[in-house]
């Protein structure tokens, strides 16, 4: 990579520019480690410090301005910017931590995690590698069907994508502007900052009107984020206050106070980033302007403390370190309670944060091979980097490997479709978890997160945020029988078994589906921070219903074991579906409802215990008292005698129990959501519901 030179050519002498701010300073260090200490509190005991994930927003404005900083002194020292040099600094600085933190994670979740897991262990450790991780889990976010979901052990390498992002834009975006404004004859500094302040002001508009929005992407994504690091950069064009001022005092505690209040104050519940992240963002830019204080009354005495700057030496490496182990420990640790093994964690991560900073992190940043090059620092790191990304792959190809039989003795199962397969079983005398003693189960949970239906592409099914619900057809369209399916994923997940009755029977199927939005006028607590948009989708979805005269019968089901608004101007959650039920029944709309399923184990805690115990997942069941949720729709159907309440309780678990594998079939994707492999063994029991209720 070249040099690239930009020199300021003036019309006329120009006064000299203000001296750029101090690029270190204590306060740079207390802030990371406060910075570090709030997520790292946050992680572990989240009911602690509500609001301890803002310390990578304090990341991200210290990042914008240390780097612009360095950009601003070497054009102002030597004309030019030396892009190679500084990618080459960056790499020495971030990749050599993050990749060995990423390998090691691989090898330590190939040791502990089950197999249904390798394969996004891979996937993760790639976009972590590739620093693109912010955008998967976008892209995962956007999907409701991703809830329940376990963690993956790289999250937190999304804010590392955003500025490698941010790096990787922003210096040569300055040359280019720099050459440009010389060309023109333009103060080289102000050309810079207002590109940078047009960009920033563009990215906090995109962040807020997202927010707003409902968009869980907009936590993640890199233009959600830029003006948190445009912040930080434009204080590298800000003039230093004077150490001794009253002004830099003021400046300095105020930040200091206001970033303290942001993290006690702002919690999860809180519209973030948008304008909430203004708080902390700018706390952290006044501790900057007013750094390194010597006057009584400031927080210098806290500031300097040797073990606070220890830490802030260390927030690197054990902002990388404490969130892998965190999840993995209890798989290391099974038996132990939760207390101990939030304190292993703990300990483990300071240990290796160490251990990282004094022979990774400082010995790449201080040892360079005399007369190497920029490029070739980027060589090798670019090899080392694709090298790693080759390495991470092994978990994921052994396990497709390993299931390449089992998924062709599960296609060859649901093929067949021998008596008894799925939801059968249960309707037999004897439940069986296994038909023919085959140890077959369809589909394997390595794939059980994509076995999806239909809907979940999104060309069927609303976002969270989105104030409408689209209409989806499935059938002949000259059909005997129209049925219209209305509710959440939950019953979305139904879809497949009437895609089949539509097969199978001159039968259309109508959909309106919506991500996490119950069919009520009740309001999820979700739905109100979004602005209330299930409310307008569910009423424009009722005059849709009503005014439909094709429409024969509607079936609807929702998942109502959530946090509800509690309020004298919302109904009670039974009253709510029980209002918009009764106005379909008054409109002459037949109405089944169907009853909400079991819960099964947290997270991915279903598909892990059934990949590790595939000869006996009776072991992954729960008991019937557990795993029924709350079902506010039971009261509403005692409320509304006009419906057709289905108690579908039969169709999941025994008189006792609820197995995760029916029939050979596994029955959940997640702790909550239907495999489409068991949706299809349902069909026959719906089909009854739907003919009953139309006869």
């Amino acid at each position: 990579m070249r040099s690239i030179e930009a020199r300021t050519i003036p019309r006329r002498p120009a006064p000299q520019p203000p001296a750029a701010p101090r690029a270190f300073s204590p306060e740079i260090q207390a802030l990371r480690a406060l910075a570090v200490v709030g997520v790292v509190v946050y992680h572990l005991w989240p009911g602690l410090l509500r609001g301890g994930f803002v310390g990578v927003d304090v990341f991200f404005v210290i990042s914008g301005y240390l780097i612009t900083t360095h950009m601003l002194r070497e054009h102002t020292a030597s004309g030019r910017i030396d892009l190679a040099a500084f990618y080459a600094r960056r790499a020495r600085r971030i990749i050599p931590a993050a990749s060995l933190v990423v390998l090691a994670t691989v090898v330590l979740g190939a040791l502990v995690l089950p197999e249904s897991r390798w394969h996004s262990l891979t996937h993760d450790a790639t976009a972590s590698l590739l620093y693109y991780q912010n955008w998967a889990l976008a892209a995962g976010s956007v999907d409701y069907l991703s809830e329940g979901q376990a963690p993956s052990l790289f999250q937190h390498y999304w804010s590392l994508s955003v500025e490698e992002q941010f790096y990787l834009v922003w210096p040569g975006l300055c040359v280019v502007v720099i050459a440009l404004g010389a060309r023109l004859r333009l103060d080289s500094r102000r050309v810079v900052l207002a590109v940078l302040l047009v960009l920033g002001a563009a990215s906090f508009v995109v962040s807020v009107h997202e927010v707003r929005a409902g968009s869980p992407a907009a936590y993640f994504t890199t233009t959600t984020r830029f003006w948190e690091l445009a912040l930080g950069a434009a204080l590298a064009f800000a003039p230093t206050l004077r150490r001794s001022s009253t002004t830099a005092l003021v400046v300095s505690n105020a930040g200091f106070v206001g970033l303290v209040t942001s993290m006690l104050v702002i919690g999860p519940g809180w519209d973030f980033p948008g304008a909430v992240a203004v708080w902390p963002t700018v706390s952290t830019a006044l501790v900057i302007l007013g750094a390194e204080q010597t006057r009584p009354w400031s927080f210098r005495w806290i500031v300097r403390e040797r073990l606070v700057q220890r830490v802030g030496d260390i927030s690197y490496s054990l902002y990388l370190w404490h969130w892998p182990l965190l999840v993995l420990v209890p798989f290391v640790l099974p038996g132990w309670a939760s207390a101990p093994r939030l304190l292993v964690a703990l300990v483990a991560s300071l240990v290796l944060a160490d251990l990282t900073r004094r022979f990774v992190e400082k010995p790449f940043q201080r040892t360079v091979r005399r007369g190497t090059t920029s490029r070739q620092v980027l060589m090798v790191t670019v090899t080392a980097t694709l090298v790693c990304v080759l390495v991470v792959q092994v978990p994921g190809l052994v396990s497709e490997t390993r299931a390449t039989d089992r998924e062709a003795a599960a296609a060859t199962l649901l093929q067949e479709e021998p008596p008894g397969l799925g939801a059968g079983s249960l309707a037999l005398p004897s439940f069986r978890t296994f038909l023919d003693g085959r140890n077959v189960i369809a589909p394997v949970p390595e794939d059980a997160r994509t076995d999806l239906p239909t809907g979940a592409d999104g060309r069927c099914k609303s976002d969270m945020g989105a104030p409408t619900t689209p209409r989806c057809d499935f059938g002949a369209p000259d059909a005997d029988l129209v049925v219209a399916l209305v509710g959440d994923s939950h019953m979305e997940q139904y879809l497949p078994a009437f895609e089949r009755l539509a097969e199978q029977h001159p039968v259309r199927v109508v959909t309106y589906l919506h991500s996490s939005c119950p069919f009520s006028t009740a309001q999820r607590a979700s739905d109100e921070a979004r602005g209330g948009a299930c409310l307008q989708a569910n009423e424009a979805t009722l005059e849709r219903l009503q005014d439909d005269p094709s429409i024969d019968l509607v079936v609807t089901s929702s998942r109502t074991a959530v946090d509800w608004v509690v309020s004298p101007e919302r109904p009670a959650p039974a009253e709510g579906f029980a209002e918009l039920w009764t106005s379909l029944a008054d409109s002459g709309l037949p109405v089944v409802v169907l009853k909400d399923n079991p819960l099964m184990l947290p997270d991915d805690g279903t598909l892990d215990c059934v990949s590790e115990h595939r000869a006996d997942p009776e072991q992954c069941g729960r008991d019937l008292d557990a795993a029924m949720p709350t079902d506010h729709q039971v009261e509403a159907a005692a409320m509304t005698p006009s419906v057709r309440f289905v108690d579908t309780t039969s169709w999941f678990c025994t008189t006792t129990f609820c197995p995760t594998v029916v029939g050979s079939v596994l029955v959940y994707r997640d702790d909550q959501h239907l495999t489409v492999a068991y949706a299809e063994t349902l069909a026959p029991m719906l089909w009854k519901e739907v003919r009953e209720t139309v006869a």
